[in-house]
């Protein structure tokens, strides 16, 4: 659900300050006379933070090199072209390689263009042998939620956030759905099941769909997500998701944000990309680059394509001037011509009826619907670029379309209904317009047509003179929940479905209800963490994207949600499986004592805790595995280790001497299990450093060879101080991603034999019970080491090619369990 949102600028009821933070007014007499579900609780709302979290994901893999949000913004997610060339390549090579372990990996081992996969040795080694021989991977959820607590509690399921959405109008039983890191998947009975149909495709981060509406069959997708996750370039299906094409890469472009089928000629596919428009003439095997004469260049980002009748279609841009604009063509996409839509500098001559952008900041991201009934009436949600709770430019109607457009002053006009979180659709896209924006019209009225933004979607009857509430992220006001954060949307007669944040969401009445029973069965969570423990083999914990901080029920696939925003890292007491640790950005960490159902502020003792000034944003927490005492924890601000003895109570700073003073941000912390005062930071610029006293002083190793920075972990061999392991996600195939010291960081060696070539490593975890064994959390899944790093091999079978974020063993080494971002949580048993 909901991890959200209550901290966005909304009108009248939130004003930000000066350093970022937010000042919430809770309208608690409002809400407890109005929301009608759930009760009003004693725990605050939660949001998540797209923007930050962009920023961080940027400097994250690519240390040093993408700080520039705005710019980030513009160009999409900010992986580059050609290390996710290498991923591509990566893949194929572990589809190869381990192609039976892969679920349908044998059938969907596409090659890449021009044969850029260099030969495999296919001879492995007894240990590589032994490496992979273990048991089948059980995927354990979520499919399902019976309880999700933000500032309300609902009794609603969510899944993870979806790019698209295809209803088959023959039968809307039939339902395919994308994910930003679950793939495309596919239901034929509204929902009963649910089927993943690209889990070996090389990447699981979908940005765009098309379906073919004279053959549905054929099938396009976007790779890539276009706000995280690796991807790169279109592939086609024609036997409904059973085999895929190679990709076709597209210019330079590394964000493919829609794609669209002429419905008069099927050989012709358009494409929208963050690097201009491609068109093809021969149903997608081959692309080239239409020029759409903005006067920007050919690089500017098209974030929208619609039909509009015939041969007739158009498109949104948003160049770097922030000019965003409409253009139009007639003969499906071979040439255009820019549409009367905003001018920034003042009216033109002649536009009557058109009124100007009031402010001189220009336009950014806009979308585009047209109306199935009648393709010529287009609405367009505009936005402005300036990421303020404002940043609605205006709603804009076309009637020949798209050549000439109409403002309808939407942020002038009151809501026709009481919501307190906002008087007008001024806030609708709540400083976010780069993130979240939605359109769909009714397929039968045009006069009906849904803007979905931030915290709610908007509904206008009567063809934009006025406009309505239709949905709440609490379910507050009267309003039926729906997860903020919308993103796709189709409608085919009387089923609507609105993809969010927090999955799919299904009304039958015009958004009168909305159900969320399509969720059930689906796992594409976006997932940072995972911790279990020995004293109830059943607890789970982990920290998910804009869906909080979730715990198992028993020992079932349903997972609640207690902490709403993005949740981060989280644990399970070894001893005493009632207490749990989770956690928000920023070191923001909560403390259960009932095996989840509450958490309360754990900061205590924590200087910079909730300042994104002073602490990270993925908050990190360690846990100590040694014998002595249960209850030690350990996590990090940018510049502090913080220690606690009671399991999160209180904290205390450990000693800083022999730290740089300046210029450090801790990215991670390891403790060995041997020997609590034998610590490890992992810090920016690739740097290391160890103590052996607890943090009364600390020492930088030597440098790891053909490091790109961007450390992600530090591990200890529990019975050896001495021998260290560091992991790193850097966004560059040419560097080296995994290191090993056997002499306290003395000399560090690289040990990636085996490993997926160039893939980041978000983890590495020692076995508790054999040093030898090793495993770590790549991009492409878990593998596993049994001779200290030599060697490596794919572990376990049944396990799609998808990014492990985090590991737990079990202390007798008999079971592990991952987190995934984008297919849940999963489990081996040995």
């Amino acid at each position: 659900m909901n991890a959200k949102k209550t901290g966005k600028p909304v009108s009248m009821t939130t004003s930000r300050l000066a350093n970022g933070t937010w000042i919430k007014r809770l309208l608690t007499s409002a809400i407890g006379l109005t929301m009608g579900v759930g009760a009003l609780a004693s725990f605050a709302q939660e949001m998540d933070r797209p923007s930050e979290r962009a920023r961080w994901r940027a400097e994250w893999q690519q240390e040093g090199v993408a700080v520039d949000l705005k710019a980030n913004r513009s160009k999409g997610s900010v992986l580059p072209l050609e290390f996710r060339k290498k991923m591509l390549e990566a893949a194929q090579a572990e589809r190869q390689k381990w192609g039976p372990m892969i679920p349908n990996g044998n059938l969907r081992a596409v090659a890449l263009p021009g044969g850029s996969l260099s030969s495999l040795n296919q001879t492995q080694s007894s240990i590589v042998q032994a490496a992979s021989s273990a048991s089948v991977w059980q995927n354990i959820g979520p499919t399902k939620a019976d309880v999700m607590k933000n500032g309300v509690i609902l009794p609603k399921t969510d899944a993870g956030r979806v790019t698209g959405i295809s209803i088959n109008p023959a039968n809307h039983a039939e339902i395919l759905a994308t994910f930003s890191g679950g793939g495309l998947w596919k239901t034929v009975n509204a929902g009963g099941t649910w089927t993943p149909l690209t889990e070996s495709l090389g990447t699981l981060s979908i940005g765009s769909m098309a379906v073919d509406p004279n053959n549905r069959d054929t099938i396009y997708l976007g790779l890539g997500d276009a706000f995280d996750g690796t991807g790169l370039g279109v592939v086609k299906s024609n036997d409904g998701g059973l085999t895929w094409s190679a990709p076709v890469f597209l210019g330079t472009s590394t964000v493919v944000k829609a794609i669209s089928v002429a419905p008069s000629d099927r050989n012709i596919i358009l494409v929208a990309t963050n690097k201009g428009l491609f068109r093809s003439t021969n149903r997608g095997g081959s692309f080239t680059q239409v020029n759409l004469a903005t006067g920007y260049g050919s690089d500017v980002y098209v974030w929208s394509i619609v039909w509009t009748g015939g041969t007739s279609f158009a498109v949104s841009v948003a160049p770097a001037a922030d000019d965003g604009q409409v253009f139009v063509s007639s003969n499906n996409g071979a040439f255009w011509t820019k549409s009367k839509f905003y001018n920034v500098t003042g009216c033109e001559p002649g536009m009557m009826g058109i009124m100007c952008v009031a402010a001189t900041s220009g336009i950014g991201r806009s979308t585009l619907a047209a109306a199935p009934s009648n393709p010529n009436v287009v609405y367009a949600m505009a936005a402005t670029p300036t990421a303020t709770g404002t940043d609605l430019a205006d709603i804009l109607k076309s009637t020949n379309g798209g050549q000439s457009w109409t403002r309808l002053n939407a942020i002038e006009k009151p809501y026709n209904v009481i919501n307190l979180e906002a008087d007008n659709m001024s806030t609708l896209l709540n400083g976010q317009s780069w993130y979240n924006q939605m359109v769909v019209v009714d397929p039968l009225n045009e006069n009906i047509a849904y803007f979905g933004g931030a915290l709610l979607m908007a509904k206008t009857t009567d063809g934009g003179e006025s406009f309505t509430p239709a949905s709440n992220w609490l379910a507050r006001f009267n309003l039926p929940y729906v997860h903020a954060d919308f993103h796709a949307a189709a409608i085919e007669g009387s089923t609507m479905i609105i993809g969010t944040d927090g999955g799919l969401f299904k009304s039958t009445d015009g958004g009168a209800t909305f159900t969320d029973a399509l969720n059930l069965g689906l796992t594409t969570h976006l997932i940072y963490s995972v911790g279990s423990s020995p004293a109830n083999v059943n607890a789970v914990i982990g920290g998910f994207q804009d869906n909080g901080t979730r715990v198992r029920a028993g020992s079932t696939t349903t997972y609640n949600q207690y902490i709403g925003g993005d949740g981060f890292g989280s644990v399970v007491h070894r001893t005493n499986a009632n207490l749990m640790l989770g956690s928000l950005y920023y070191t923001r960490i909560q403390k259960s004592t009932n095996g989840g159902v509450l958490f309360s502020a754990a900061t205590t003792g924590i200087s910079g805790t909730n300042n994104p000034s002073l602490a990270p944003f993925n908050t990190g927490i360690t846990y100590w595995e040694g014998a002595a005492n249960a209850d030690t924890v350990y996590t990090w601000t940018n510049t502090r280790v913080y220690k606690s003895v009671n399991f999160g109570s209180s904290w205390t700073a450990v000693g800083a001497t022999g730290l740089p003073t300046s210029s450090l941000f801790i990215r991670g912390v390891g403790v060995a299990a041997s020997n609590v005062n034998a610590m490890g930071i992992v810090a920016n610029g690739g740097r290391v450093f160890l103590t052996s006293n607890g943090g009364v002083s600390w020492k930088q190793t030597a440098a790891l060879p053909n490091n790109g920075s961007s450390l992600s972990k530090i591990a200890f061999d529990p019975k050896n101080t001495s021998v260290i392991y560091v992991s790193s996600v850097a966004a560059n195939a040419g560097f080296n991603h995994m290191w090993k010291s056997v002499d306290g960081g003395n000399t560090w060696a690289v040990i990636e034999t085996g490993l997926p070539t160039g893939v980041p490593v978000n983890t590495v975890k020692v076995d508790p019970v054999d040093s030898n064994i090793v495993y770590t959390g790549t991009t492409l899944g878990i593998y596993r080491s049994v001779d200290g790093g030599a060697n490596w091999a794919r572990f376990g079978s049944g396990m799609p090619l998808v990014e492990v974020t985090d590991i737990y063993t079990a202390p007798d080494a008999k079971m592990l369990r991952v987190s995934t971002f984008g297919r849940g949580f999963w489990q081996i048993n040995m």
